[in-house]
């Protein structure tokens, strides 16, 4: 297998070589054609470039909902995990972490209204799945009722605290 092992290497310092060799010589072309190629950086491309006007609200970072106490006595307090992208549908005096924040107290809102009727509900796992998937439409509905074009980048998980 030594002999493998020392083939496999070589090809692999033969395939660096060809892409220096090919990197280089792109330069060159460049630097005679009076523009500098720059290098390609994994800092220099953003991950994740949103349309201008488009935020991101993590729901990560919101504070669990208490809910109230539930029949049997237990005290009901939900989790909520989602990501949501948004967009002010006219001219907005917010800056970005302004309208996040905003966002994040309207999904607040809306999920404490629907939620608090569901409370004996919310210990099902199969119901706090159907739940949250209909109260991704239902968010997003009310974003729009507040000047936001809005829909689930990560879509919405609610799961209680124990």
């Amino acid at each position: 297998m030594g002999f493998l092992d020392n083939f496999k290497a070589a090809m692999q310092r033969g395939a660096e070589a060809a892409n220096a060799n090919i990197e280089r010589q792109r330069a060159e072309k460049a630097a005679a054609a009076g523009t500098a190629r720059p290098q390609a950086s994994h800092q220099a491309r953003p991950h994740n470039k949103l349309p201008d006007g488009v935020v991101m609200a993590s729901l990560d970072s919101i504070e669990p909902i208490a809910l109230g106490t539930n029949s049997s006595g237990q005290n009901v307090i939900m989790k909520i995990h989602g990501t949501i992208l948004a967009k002010p549908m006219g001219q907005s005096t917010l800056d970005p972490n302004a309208q996040r924040e905003e966002i994040k107290r309207i999904t607040l809102e809306t999920l404490s209204r629907e939620m608090v009727p569901q409370i004996e509900s919310m210990r099902d796992v199969k119901f706090l799945m159907t739940f949250a998937n209909r109260m991704n439409r239902v968010v997003c509905e009310n974003l729009k009722a507040y000047g936001y074009e809005a829909a689930f980048r990560i879509p919405l998980m609610i799961a209680p605290v124990q």
